[in-house]
């Protein structure tokens, strides 16, 4: 199985048209938006608010999806998926890798976009 990549730089230019200023733009707005939710995502995950959490992250993965980062919301997607399964003790050890691919994420967009 072919591991997905941090950042689709080819599939990110291609969902806003080329257009570098619009691509910064919703770069910057994703890390700024994204950061905020992660802290809630981990507020719901510590106090076991469990429907709360689904919302936020299903939230986030379509925030990253936007900016093309493919392992962010594949790691993102697992985590939902062991709470639709009854698995939410998972959950919380995942919490770890999943700041980790947003920091890589962040990076590949201040490397690649917002340069």
């Amino acid at each position: 199985m072919i591991e997905p990549q941090v950042f689709d730089s080819t599939d990110y230019s291609n969902r806003l048209a080329c257009n570098e200023e619009l691509m910064a733009l919703v770069a910057a707005e994703f890390i700024k938006e994204a950061q905020g939710l992660l802290d809630i995502l981990h507020a719901h995950i510590v106090n076991q608010e469990w429907g709360e959490f689904s919302l936020v992250a299903h939230r986030l993965r379509g925030a990253a999806l936007e900016v093309s980062g493919n392992r962010f919301c594949k790691l993102i997607a697992e985590m939902e998926m062991l709470y639709k399964q009854g698995s939410v003790e998972a959950i919380s050890s995942r919490y770890s890798m999943l700041k980790e691919e947003f920091d890589a994420l962040v990076y590949a967009l201040k490397q690649h976009v917002l340069h």
